[in-house]
């Protein structure tokens, strides 16, 4: 028997080697091995190779080294093993082939495989150690799948060594954050959380180290370009297969999209809230208006569900005041941020609230003071901040503005509370038109009253007055008496006084229910002697005589009306009278006589009005007196002539 021996790389000579040296070889080895001859054939094979390839003890004797290639490989197998003969090299395993193996029951294996060429007295022969991969393959096949989810996942996948520093950065941690791999690996995790947030992101990975389990939270990291996003992050420990850990893993998703679309869930469930309060709000105003009540009630409920709604801190309602059209006047107010306001008056000139006024759209303000002219800034209550007024609109126009308060410090209106203030300018509005409805609706009736007792005294009393006069005048024929014959035509003159009278009062009631009041003699001078009787402390009587409507000139009447001014005005100041009558008279002239019952005027009558109104009717060609009254008191009489 020789000595075994290898094959020299250089020189492809061996020393002879038994058998039994061959098998010694083959026991101690831990791997399975068969030793194969140049033509192919097993000629050795210890244990672990029977056990690995499924075959009996000895059975691998003699058969084909090829038969333990899967047959897809036989070909290109005996080809590679034939050279491998003419020039045999030791391969060392892990060459980086991927080799496989056939078993006897046909199944296959990956396999690695060392060549060692031997020399033996028969001839030389290739050791063959072979190593079963399935394990490490499978293995290899995990880490790179997993290297592949890595890779190809859309979510940052970062790793870190336990004191914080990034180690691994897969591609979708790149597109997340703007850093490269070999920008960012190396540095620490910190360097992507806020200032803000470091503090306890580094709390969680030390907790994350002590084998603390830390659920996924949403938070915010910083891209490379100092931009925060909005992630959801997932901290966890990594170990080696022993458990000692090693690191910390973070897996990070983009939720910018999710955050937005929650915002506008949000947002959108806010409006669908605030749109059914709105509703309900607007219904109960409506439901209000037309259970009744009155303006003042409609606007304070209006008012109230505005701030409500605006989420404001005050609520003002200004219309234009009653007695000047420069200044708008707050009617309603809500809050106690603007309570003291109500009844306040403010310049429409000059102000944010009177430019709304103006030209009917809305207008936001930061300064309060902006609702006052400069010379009013120190009326607006302390602590208010953000402004908004819109306009009250009704058929006839701009009718007032409401206006809206928030405290100082606070945010501004946004469009959507701004359209719901919008909204309840327009609900003021339609309080305001319908309250003139009911106005005009009550002056309708109280004009339809009118006229229903304009025509029952024409018609019965009127009549019955006359149809006496006329009975009287009968019977004075036949009576004979002086004495009772003048009684009677006192009677008969004080109900042909009692008649025009009763005239006077008609044409008062009628004229007030015509369209053309503002334009008619009579009603103008009934306005004179209504406005008198304040100061009289009674109600003048007014008088008619001819067609004063008709024949009195248009230029004359302002004339007319300071002679019954006048003459009123100075029975009230002086005459201390409990009666007084007012005779207009139109014929030929217009003549106008002023009577009371006082205690006459005295030095008076020397007054610069009464010299006025002389010097009046002496430019139209006519003359004016002033003195005693048939029993007592004072008479004006002022006439002048008419044209044809």
């Amino acid at each position: 028997m020789s000595t075994l021996r290898p094959v020299a790389q250089q020189h492809h000579q061996t020393e002879p080697g038994s058998a039994e040296q061959i098998d010694t070889l083959l026991r101690l080895m831990p791997d399975a091995a068969v030793v194969a001859d140049a033509a192919g054939k097993i000629v050795a094979a210890n244990s672990g190779a029977e056990s690995l390839f499924g075959y009996p003890p000895a059975a691998l004797i003699g058969i084909a080294v090829d038969s333990l290639v899967p047959e897809r490989f036989r070909s290109r197998h005996g080809g590679r093993r034939a050279a491998y003969v003419t020039r045999p090299v030791p391969r060392p395993m892990g060459a980086g082939h991927e080799l496989w193996a056939n078993r006897l029951d046909g199944s296959e294996f990956p396999a690695d495989i060392s060549l060692t060429p031997i020399d033996r007295p028969e001839g030389p022969c290739t050791l063959a150690v072979v190593r079963d991969l399935t394990v490490q393959r499978a293995a290899w096949e995990a880490g790179a799948w997993l290297a592949s989810i890595v890779s190809s996942s859309e979510d940052a996948i970062v790793s870190m060594d336990l004191n914080g520093t990034l180690t691994t950065w897969n591609p979708g941690a790149e597109r997340l954050l703007g850093y490269s791999t070999d920008e960012i690996c190396g540095k620490p995790f910190s360097r992507l959380v806020p200032e803000n947030l470091r503090p306890d992101v580094e709390a969680q990975i030390a907790r994350v180290c002590r084998g603390v389990h830390m659920p996924t939270g949403d938070t915010v990291r910083l891209h490379k370009t100092g931009l925060e996003i909005e992630v959801s992050e997932s901290l966890s420990l990594i170990r080696k297969p022993s458990g000692t850990p090693t690191g910390v893993s973070a897996v990070l998703r983009d939720i910018t999209e999710r955050k937005r679309a929650d915002r506008e869930l949000r947002r959108l469930l806010v409006d669908g809230q605030r749109r059914e309060r709105w509703l309900g709000s607007i219904s109960e105003v409506r439901l209000a208006m037309l259970a009744g009540g009155g303006l003042e009630q409609w606007l304070d409920l209006i008012a109230r569900r505005a701030s409500e709604l605006s989420d404001a801190d005050g609520i003002t309602v200004s219309v234009v005041a009653d007695d000047d059209d420069s200044l708008l006047e707050v009617i309603a107010t809500h809050g106690k941020a603007v309570q003291r306001l109500r009844g306040r008056r403010f310049p429409i000139k000059g102000s944010v609230a009177g430019r709304v006024f103006t030209s009917g759209r809305s207008s936001l303000a930061a300064d309060p003071s902006d609702l006052l002219s400069t010379d009013q800034a120190d009326a607006v209550p302390t602590g208010l901040g953000p402004l908004l007024f819109v306009s009250i609109t009704t058929l006839h126009g701009s009718d007032g503005v409401l206006g809206v308060v928030r405290s100082a410090g606070r945010a501004t209106f946004g469009p959507e509370e701004i359209r719901v203030v919008e909204s309840f300018g327009q609900q003021a509005g339609l309080a305001i038109e319908l309250d003139r409805a009911h106005g005009d609706r009550e002056r309708l009736a109280a004009l339809s009253e009118r006229e229903r007792i304009a025509r029952d005294l024409h018609d019965h009393v009127i009549q019955r007055l006359f149809a006496v006069g006329m009975a009287l005048q009968a019977a004075s024929r036949s009576i004979t008496d002086q004495a009772a014959l003048g009684r009677i035509g006192e009677s008969i003159e004080e109900l042909d006084a009692t008649i025009r009278d009763v005239r006077s009062t008609i044409f008062s009631l009628a004229v007030r229910t015509s369209d053309r009041v503002g334009m008619n003699t009579r009603s103008r001078l009934l306005d004179v002697t209504s406005l008198a009787a304040q100061g009289l402390g009674f109600q003048p009587r007014l008088l008619f005589d001819g067609p004063v409507d008709t024949k009195v000139p248009e230029d004359l009447v302002p004339d007319a009306l300071a002679v019954v001014r006048e003459g009123l005005s100075n029975a009230a100041r002086h005459a201390k009278a409990s009666r007084v009558e007012v005779r207009v008279d139109v014929h030929d002239g217009l003549s106008i006589t002023v009577t009371d019952n006082g205690i006459g005027m005295g030095d008076s009558t020397r007054s610069s009005g009464l010299a006025n109104l002389r010097a009046r009717a002496v430019a139209r060609g006519g003359s004016m007196t002033v003195g005693k009254g048939d029993d007592r008191g004072t008479r004006l009489h002022w006439q002048v002539p008419l044209g044809p």
